[in-house]
């Protein structure tokens, strides 16, 4: 007995003993990155696509997945085969990154999204119960978003007219215009529905499927999205476009309500910069004035309605729920229409983002950034309030030493309350010396949240230039400051440097923080 015994402790000795190992930079360039999640109609699956960096290609490679949404940690491959060669047939759209647009049919039976067929981004459907892929577009000049109709006969999606290359290019010459095509997901021309006036952003269909709703500047440019109105059109092409939102500003991301009477937008609220906050705004579907429905500074990027048009899920960032200590998150809060009531829906240090919502509205999935990590796909039934979590895409983590992240505070020259977090070594105890390096965010309207990528973790991690945690196992701090201009002071902490930048590009000492 004793001898077995010895045997035994010899053989566990090692792995209890086994400490995690320093991060490295070639871990950091192992790193997957969720890059676009939805649900099911029916709630019962979970399709994502996670983002692997690929250093020879020097390009992300972005794979399809499909998760039960039951609890387990595992998933397949959507339609892959044991060899892979349906991976490299469908290569999901990667420029600049993984951009796929997933969508289900809204019967559930297929899944599509963009990927490349040629040198252009077109839509693909996948038959969940096995069988290739097919093209449902073949637009000269690639999609670049899309909608299945209520009813899953048709899709409608964004592309530009056929152009030919010019020999001379101007640098400010405007570019074709975005415009609504329609077709047929069995067979047919596509039809365009939009004028050539009008750059369409971003669309949804009516839930009877009459008629699109969409956002189109009247030019094209950075700025442009600041001048953004909000128009519908029939589906059958039967007259022009009819006006529903005529205001300056960005009015932009339209989704109609699933009993049609209502449209919610993403509004600036009548201003025309780059500072002004993006709110959440509702109008009638037939035209009237629009409500704002926050009344605080959040910027709102995306949103689903409650299935019962009631109320609205969002993510917020600034505003209530994510300033001060809370401006390094973003959580997914709900909105009532009916009193303006503001409910945030998941707890904790999270940054949640790609939200969709079942048929049925009980469950509502999601991706979130929590602590240390680059974020996981999360189910919430949003009857219970439970979350159930259904990925470990970086499992390599659980064994690696990682350093402590955590909120800073301190008064700036004029005694306003400035925000940052602070990335420590791993093992480090306060009162040690430690070299200090200080990462500035980019912007103005830029920020740093919770996870392994604290400047990006909205989009796919890799494209940080600072591979922040690698230093930090080196033996650096990294301080991450969140100065005013930036995010999480509201809009008019934003407005605070604006004709700031006098004499040597210092600040005067009483600057003039009105709007």
């Amino acid at each position: 007995m004793s001898k077995s015994f010895a045997i035994v402790l010899l053989v566990l000795t090692p792995a209890v003993l086994a400490q995690p190992r320093s991060f490295t930079l070639d871990d950091e360039m192992k790193l997957r990155t969720i890059v676009d999640v939805k649900i099911s109609p029916d709630g019962q699956q979970v399709a994502y696509v996670v983002s692997t960096p690929n250093l020879d290609k020097n390009q992300h490679e972005g794979a399809l997945y499909l998760a039960d949404n039951v609890g387990r940690a595992s998933a397949r491959p959507v339609g892959l085969k044991p060899d892979l060669h349906l991976a490299e047939k469908l290569r999901i759209f990667n420029t600049p990154v993984p951009a796929p647009r997933l969508r289900w049919s809204p019967d559930g039976t297929m899944l599509s999204l963009l990927a490349f067929a040629g040198d252009k981004p077109q839509i693909f459907a996948i038959p969940i119960s096995g069988g290739e892929p097919r093209a449902l577009t073949e637009a000269s000049e690639g999609v670049s978003g899309f909608e299945w109709s209520p009813n899953g006969k048709s899709i409608a999606y964004l592309t530009r007219d056929p152009t030919t290359k010019p020999l001379v290019i101007h640098a400010d010459a405007p570019d074709h215009p975005t415009r609504i095509a329609v077709r047929s997901i069995d067979s047919g021309p596509a039809r365009t529905l939009t004028p050539t006036s009008h750059y369409v952003d971003s669309f949804s269909w009516a839930p009877d499927g009459s008629e699109i709703v969409y956002a189109a500047a009247s030019r094209s440019g950075f700025t442009s999205q600041y001048d953004t109105h909000i128009y519908a059109i029939d589906v059958e092409g039967r007259g022009p476009p009819r006006q529903i939102v005529d205001r300056p500003g960005m009015n932009s991301k339209p989704q109609y309500s699933p009993d049609g009477k209502s449209i919610a937008f993403v509004s600036s609220n009548g201003l025309t910069d780059i500072m002004a906050t993006r709110s959440l705004d509702v109008v009638p579907a037939r035209g009237g004035q629009s409500r704002r429905l926050l009344k605080d500074d959040a910027w709102v990027y995306e949103f689903a309605w409650a299935r019962d048009s009631k109320s609205i899920y969002l993510e917020p960032n600034d505003g209530a729920f994510a300033s001060r200590e809370h401006m390094f998150e973003q959580p997914i809060i709900r909105v009532w229409l009916d009193g303006g009531r503001v409910d945030r829906v998941i707890p904790g240090e999270t940054v949640d983002y790609s939200l969709s919502l079942s048929a049925d509205g009980r469950r509502l999935a999601y991706r979130a950034v929590e602590g240390r990590t680059m974020g996981d796909i999360f189910v919430l039934d949003t009857t219970t309030g439970r979350s159930t979590k259904l990925t470990d895409i970086n499992p390599q983590l659980h064994d690696l030493a990682l350093g402590d992240l955590k909120s800073v505070k301190w008064r700036s020259f004029d005694d306003m309350e400035i925000w940052g977090l602070l990335l420590t070594p791993p093992g480090w105890r306060a009162g040690q010396k430690l070299p200090m390096l200080v990462y500035v965010h980019g912007g103005p309207g830029g920020g740093f949240t919770h996870g392994l990528f604290p400047q990006f973790m909205h989009t796919v991690g890799q494209i940080d230039p600072y591979p922040t945690e690698a230093l930090a196992s080196s033996g650096f701090a990294i301080l991450f400051p969140m100065p005013r201009g930036g995010a999480g002071y509201g809009e008019a902490g934003q407005r605070a440097i604006v004709s700031q930048l006098v004499g040597r590009g210092r600040l005067p000492r009483h600057h003039d923080r009105r709007r």
